[in-house]
């Protein structure tokens, strides 16, 4: 897994790349632990380049969503693959992730607030 980390209006932007698995997700649990830093952070993960995320990777995300709720903090997802959004869909983790189609619109709806 591949990540590269851009802040646009406020919002922290974590572009993933590759695969979330048991051998990247503590890897990423580090990297959303360092953005959900206060209650004003905004931390939008985009998936648009995750082909695949197993279990491992879920929990980490449920997690980070769980931590920034706890904090006050917004934790969001954009643009997941068909695939990965199958997973969320199969996990129902969808019914508890803000998941927005792409970027621009994770950005601007964590910007309104």
């Amino acid at each position: 897994m591949e990540h590269q980390l851009t802040e646009t209006d406020g919002v922290r932007v974590l572009a993933v790349h590759g695969r979330i698995d048991v051998s990247s997700a503590m890897t990423l649990r580090d990297l959303l632990g360092a953005q959900i830093d206060s209650p004003a952070a905004r931390v939008l993960v985009d998936l648009s380049d995750v082909a695949l995320i197993d279990s491992s990777g879920i929990g980490i995300l449920v997690t980070a969503h769980r931590r920034a709720f706890g904090q006050g903090a917004n934790f969001a997802i954009a643009a997941p693959a068909a695939a990965v959004a199958r997973v969320f869909a199969m996990t129902r983790t969808n019914k508890l992730l803000a998941i927005y189609d792409s970027v621009e619109v994770g950005v601007a709806a964590m910007r309104r607030g």
